[in-house]
């Protein structure tokens, strides 16, 4: 007896197909089978978790929910978000009213999107996944959810930056009786990776970050002020080597090179040159101009606030007079 709530039945053992290149042995899949598809989004905010908790230390394990929209056999994973794993001897739990607080914030920002299913790390499902497997379903509405794992010794391994293959499975729960108990089967679901137009722009970004960041910037304006920050500390290093110079020059530490002396002279004259009182002067004028912009456009909100005050002060004076003096015509 297999679970289908929430999701188109599933067929016999008779019409299933074999499992698709690189599912575990003696899965099946259905020849109709869900039509799974992973959005950007999705992956970003997985590896983003996994990393800061290897970053941190954490030995935890990584536990997240999956947000979309399901229309038929087609499910598109748009969305995701953390998940509290608290440990306790019974087993691992969530922490279900936090899951509840985040599910209502999404869906409030989200109505379109519910409850598909939960992810975690790992290189193939474990029994204590059906633990929470089942957690999940008696927290949320969705009584098959499906579960995405995610391979993180693949990810750590060499040559997984060169790898186009993505270390994340889709397991499909079947429940069915077994000499009178109900046992749960894990079934690998191909899946593809689907973007829309905004999504498209916004992971060239991304990528385009990732690859300048091995160069070590990570965007074109991170670029321009790492190179003017550069900049600025090598001139801040070359100013202390002239004055370090100078100080065995005076202390007779060091002999004197009148050509360096000359170069140096010339650099102080061209500091000279820049009239510190015209600079200070200009400033004041840009910053003077600027205040008087925030100063007339506060001038111009009042007057606009005051305008409406008046409004309905004239309004409330006219009514008060009206209800005072009679007119039996009107």
């Amino acid at each position: 007896v297999a679970q289908s709530h929430g999701r188109p039945p599933r067929l016999s053992a008779a019409r299933r197909r074999p499992c698709p290149r690189g599912a575990s042995p003696g899965a099946m899949v259905d020849a109709t089978a869900l039509d799974v598809h992973l959005h950007p989004l999705v992956l970003i905010n997985i590896s983003d978790h996994v990393v800061r908790f290897s970053t941190a230390g954490r030995t935890e394990r990584v536990v997240g929910a999956l947000l979309g929209a399901q229309e038929g056999r087609r499910i598109d994973v748009h969305n995701s978000f953390e998940l509290i794993l608290e440990e306790a001897e019974a087993g691992a739990s969530i922490d279900l009213e936090f899951f509840q607080q985040r599910l209502s914030q999404y869906n409030e920002v989200f109505p379109k999107y519910e409850f598909l299913g939960w992810y975690s790390t790992g290189s193939c499902p474990q029994d204590s996944d059906k633990v929470l497997h089942k957690k999940m379903q008696e927290a949320s509405a969705n009584e098959n959810p499906f579960f995405l794992l995610v391979d993180v010794e693949k990810m750590k391994g060499e040559g997984s930056c060169q790898s186009e293959e993505l270390p994340v499975k889709v397991y499909d729960a079947t429940a069915h009786l077994d000499a009178g108990t109900l046992k749960v089967d894990w079934n690998e679901v191909p899946y593809a990776i689907d973007t829309l137009e905004a999504e498209r722009i916004a992971i060239n970004h991304v990528a385009k970050t990732a690859t300048a960041a091995a160069a070590g910037h990570n965007s074109d304006f991170t670029q321009h002020t790492s190179g003017l920050a550069n900049s600025v500390v090598m001139l801040n290093n070359r100013v202390k080597e002239l004055l370090e110079y100078m100080q065995d020059v005076k202390a007779k530490r060091v002999p004197r090179n009148h050509d360096v002396l000359r170069q140096m002279l010339s650099i102080c004259h061209a500091l000279k040159a820049t009239q510190k009182g015209a600079l200070q002067q200009e400033f004041g004028s840009e910053y003077n101009d600027a205040s008087l912009i925030v100063l007339l456009s506060s001038l111009t909100k009042a007057s606009a606030n005051t305008s409406n005050l008046l409004e309905k002060f004239q309004f409330a004076h006219d009514k008060q007079i009206r209800q005072r003096h009679h007119y039996p015509f009107g």
